[in-house]
């Protein structure tokens, strides 16, 4: 048993999400936020891999039960084969994949990630109310994206159950089981990842506020935290108050309301923690999320293509699956995308405050620093270094959507 300390409540925020991700084996640990005295237990026993092995057992017999499945089928055609057997090969595969990069040999790197956000949160220090409004639109997020992820497996299984009608019962459970997790599972990777990715921008937002302050002339009373390791203002007036006076840049002394140099070697610091995070999320999540986006492409591609041919039976169901998949698709781009430009954007800010006024020469030196700093590390969210995770991969992704189809309807 491990104990870190526990200074805010992302844990439990994020303990929705842990705990589907717990029962469909993407989790191989445990958590207990104890917030009463502010500390974390977290475990990482065997007893926690119980789940991720049973899915991957499953999932690793059904991969060749599906293929047979789908060689075996006749009274269609060769095309919606090949279609629908790429798709089963690129479900099962990514399932496997993501579950064994994620569940075992990076099984410690989610905690991690949280943890060093959470360490982040303590030097951007937070008003309480900042911090509530934050968390809540975490959790709102989180608990949309599970609402949505039950209502794609109530689609896929009255679609099984009407295809399959005519065999066995215990057969049509066995078919909805196999194929609705290895869907369930992939998708609750991206939620992962989304997640991740929508935490890193709520706290780049917070940071280019700031400087946005700090160009206009507004510093806002700082925060500390007392023995109990809870966010308190240092004056005793209302925490959401805001002292606005015209911006002094020093190198030395305390006074509040004035940009001093340590202010701006701290943000830099902050940064500097950011980026590692951001390089950390890659690294953990950088074959699953190839391999999910590999099997988005592919499912859309079915889908529109089996109603397109089969229209007047399935047609409908197809292009609600189809239509699912790709705000999936949408939203990982677009979060990747929004969150890449909110780091970017402190890039310009920093070269506004430049231009402000009169600096010291420690001052314009760390500025100077500071925007080199943000221009070398390039806050950047890839699918395992292939390519990068923003809107132009999915307007690319859909030209090739289209184009996929065109020829697969010809070859019909």
């Amino acid at each position: 048993m491990k104990k870190l300390e526990f200074r805010n409540g992302i844990y439990t925020v994020l303990r929705p999400l842990y705990y589907v991700c717990k029962v469909f084996g993407l989790a191989s640990y445990s958590y207990v936020a104890d917030r009463r005295n502010n500390r974390i237990t977290t475990d990482y026993g065997n007893l926690n891999y119980i789940f991720t092995v049973i899915w991957l057992i499953i999932f690793t017999v059904g991969l060749p039960v599906q293929i047979l499945e789908v060689y075996n089928v006749q009274m269609v055609s060769q095309v919606v084969i090949v279609a629908f057997m790429l798709y089963s090969i690129s479900s099962y595969t990514s399932s496997i994949m993501g579950m064994v990069c994620i569940s075992v040999i990076k099984r410690r790197r989610f905690l991690e990630i949280i943890e060093n956000i959470s360490k982040v949160d303590n030097k951007i220090r937070y008003t309480p109310q900042e911090e509530t409004y934050m968390n809540r639109n975490v959790m709102f997020n989180i608990i949309s994206e599970i609402i949505l992820l039950s209502v794609l497996p109530c689609i896929l299984i009255i679609y099984i159950i009407y295809e399959f009608r005519s065999e066995e019962y215990y057969i049509i459970n066995l078919k909805i089981t196999i194929i609705c997790v290895a869907c369930i599972c992939n998708i609750l990777i991206l939620l992962q990842f989304l997640n991740l990715v929508f935490i890193m921008k709520q706290r780049y937002s917070h940071l280019n506020k700031r400087l946005t302050n700090w160009i206009n002339g507004t510093v806002s009373r700082p925060t500390s935290l007392n023995e109990k390791n809870e966010r308190c203002m240092r004056s005793v007036r209302a925490v959401d108050h805001t002292i606005i006076t015209s911006l002094r840049v020093s190198s030395f002394g305390n006074i509040e309301g004035t940009l001093r140099q340590a202010d701006i070697h701290l943000l830099r610091q902050i940064y500097s923690e950011l980026y590692d995070i951001t390089c950390l999320i890659n690294d953990t999540y950088g074959i699953p999320i190839l391999a999910t986006m590999c099997w988005i492409l592919t499912a859309v591609l079915c889908s529109l293509y089996e109603a397109l041919v089969y229209f007047k039976v399935w047609g409908l169901a197809h292009i609600v699956v189809a239509v699912t998949y790709s705000v999936f698709f949408f939203k990982i781009s677009f979060y990747c995308h929004t969150a890449t430009n909110e780091a970017r954007s402190s890039t310009i800010l920093v070269q506004k405050l430049l231009l402000v006024g009169n600096y010291r020469n420690e001052c314009t030196k760390q500025l100077k620093m500071f925007s080199l700093q943000l221009q070398v590390m390039g806050h950047e969210y890839t699918a395992c270094g292939f390519f990068s995770l923003n809107l132009k991969l999915f307007a690319s992704v859909f030209s090739v959507i289209v184009s996929y189809i065109v020829i697969m309807v010809q070859m019909k």
